[in-house]
């Protein structure tokens, strides 16, 4: 046999064959009858994709006063205790710098705001003003006037009116600079020479202004007096809803109260009436302690 005439030893030869196999099965490559299995991690399922959270408007609330009033101390407390109730940003001045009448510089400080790009509404509050209701939150009535517009994001303004029409004693202004050219051209119309002794306010101009420019009067919505500037029953000089103010009303304001209250200090006599109407909540849930 030729084992036997090579003399070769078996376990040598059983290993050759063995290794002649091995190397055959080598050669044929990976089997297609079962699937590659890849050593690659496996990636993490994706985590579902949450709703965007809503933002919170960025609100800074705005007065002056140039002078002692009998009433400081109250204007003041109810707007700063307001303010720090729903974090909002409480700006006050204490002088004005203006050519034009003193009531202009409500403009300039709004114009000042807008530039920061800090807020997304700045809020003008008159100074014979008082919040009687805390509860409410200003950004609530923003959001509920501009879902009854076409055009939400067209609104720069909401601005109230009173029997003699538009009031500017409390208005909401879009911290955009497009609503800058309402407050510039408010500016021109007072400063135009034709108006020199009209002795305007801002109140003048821009209702000048709203009659007179079609597209500036389009930025600006209408709310309801109540809403956001009421007048209390002393001073029956309401809008088109003749609502006048109430407890748990948002806003009350003085506004002429000396053509309407006799006294010394007809402003000052009312603010005093309707302190204790206020609804402050508690002040141990957001002051600073």
């Amino acid at each position: 046999m030729l084992v036997r005439a090579l003399k070769i030893p078996p376990a040598f030869l059983l290993l050759f064959l063995f290794l002649a196999f091995f190397g055959w099965q080598l050669s044929q490559g990976p089997s297609h009858e079962e699937g590659s299995v890849s050593m690659a991690p496996v990636p993490a399922e994706a985590p579902a994709q949450l709703p965007a959270e809503r933002k919170t408007p960025r609100i800074a609330m705005m007065t002056f006063v140039t002078e002692e009033r009998s009433y400081h101390h109250l204007s003041l407390k109810s707007k700063d205790h307001y303010a720090r109730r729903h974090g909002y940003d409480f700006i006050v001045d204490y002088e004005s710098h203006t050519d034009r009448a003193v009531i202009f510089w409500k403009y300039n400080m709004a114009e000042r705001l807008i530039k920061t790009g800090k807020y997304d509404w700045i809020w003008w509050l008159d100074f014979d003003t008082l919040v009687t209701n805390t509860d409410i939150k200003v950004t609530d009535i923003i959001e509920e006037e501009l879902a009854n517009v076409t055009n939400p994001d067209a609104i720069d303004y909401l601005t109230t009116h009173d029997c003699n029409g538009y009031n500017s004693g409390s208005f909401l202004v879009r911290g955009h600079e497009r609503s800058l050219k309402l407050i510039h051209d408010s500016f021109a119309i007072h400063d135009d020479p034709k108006n020199k002794d009209k002795q305007m306010s801002e109140q003048d101009a821009t209702v000048q202004l709203l009659k007179d420019d079609k597209t500036v009067a389009e930025t600006v919505h209408r709310v309801p007096q109540w809403k956001l500037n009421a007048f209390p029953h002393e001073i029956a000089c309401f809008d088109d809803s003749n609502q006048v103010w109430k407890r748990g009303t948002f806003v009350i304001h003085f506004a002429g109260a000396w053509a309407h209250v006799k006294g010394s200090d007809p402003t000052g006599q009312l603010m005093k009436k309707y302190q204790d109407e206020i609804i402050w909540g508690d002040w141990r849930e957001f002051y600073d302690q």
